[in-house]
């Protein structure tokens, strides 16, 4: 049981991680250090940089970058000009965010602007102990994760998901499925992703990256993380719009009181998923 000192210690962590959340949030389009930061917070730039990382999974710098994007991406979803967006979001060097941004964004501003119409995603399909397997990808990562009982229900689903793509098999998402598969039987993969979401759902998937192998953390659990420890609703929402279940394991997410909850896989895969991933940390911790 976590003593009444390392509780109290772990929530004044979240507080302050919190505040700074807030505070990059409140001045996203100012130019913001890590120096101006510590002498707002009270703290060296590098206890301050510690923290943050530990609670968060990502330093100040990565975050504020993160919420940038989910600023821009929602200004030119909405129809604004791609200038002003990117000056609304705190991006002064045009030229420098149109050479980054296929990293990025996985595509031009332009491009998600229109909704991603002419995106080229390219898909493999194959065999796993969940069912039938179909992995997505756009030229710049991961796209998209689907189980299901055929091969027609997947595209079908992938079709609704992305319906102004051209989809196409690619020996670049078979690349990355033949991977998810050793990954399911306890190989260590990783995986370049272009997903989309907002700010809260992104450091959402992140804190679920942390969860190890054969553990579980309840919607509560990551909501304190997160530094929203009253956001558990979201959290669940966050877990179920995850775009690339089994590589971003929100399986590993359960309720309080210990029941499995949803899983858009369905819960027979979560409990097998799980159940897997004990025996595999056990015979990891073996070895």
């Amino acid at each position: 049981m976590q003593s009444v000192t390392s509780a109290s210690t772990a929530t004044s962590k979240a507080e302050l991680v919190k505040g700074v959340c807030e505070y990059l949030k409140a001045n996203s389009a100012s130019p913001v250090t890590l120096g101006s930061l510590g002498k707002r917070f009270g703290l060296s730039p590098s206890h301050l940089q510690r923290t943050f990382t530990e609670v968060m999974g990502m330093s100040p710098r990565e975050y504020l970058e993160g919420f940038r994007l989910s600023v821009l991406r929602s200004k030119l979803t909405a129809g604004e000009p791609v200038v002003r967006a990117l000056r609304g979001t705190g991006y002064s060097a045009q030229s420098w965010l149109y050479g980054d941004s296929r990293k990025k964004l996985g595509m031009t501003p332009a491009t998600y602007k229109k909704g991603g119409a002419g995106l080229q995603v390219g898909y493999a399909t194959g065999r796993s102990a969940l069912g039938r397997l179909l992995l997505a990808s756009t030229d710049y990562g991961v796209c998209s994760v689907k189980a299901g009982r055929s091969d027609c229900e997947l595209l079908k689903a992938l079709a609704a998901e992305f319906p102004s793509a051209r989809l196409a098999k690619s020996p670049t998402a078979a690349r990355y499925l033949r991977s998810l598969q050793r990954h399911l039987r306890g190989q260590e993969a990783r995986f370049p992703l272009d997903i989309q979401g907002t700010d809260f759902q992104m450091r959402v998937w992140t804190a679920l990256q942390r969860i190890p192998l054969g553990e579980t953390r309840s919607y509560q659990e990551v909501a304190e993380m997160v530094g929203e420890p009253k956001a558990v609703r979201a959290v669940a929402n966050a877990c179920g719009s995850n775009p690339v279940p089994l590589i971003i394991p929100c399986h590993r997410v359960i309720r309080k009181d210990g029941s499995l909850g949803g899983y858009g896989m369905g819960i027979g895969r979560k409990k097998a998923l799980l159940s897997s991933e004990r025996d595999l940390a056990k015979g990891q911790s073996r070895s």
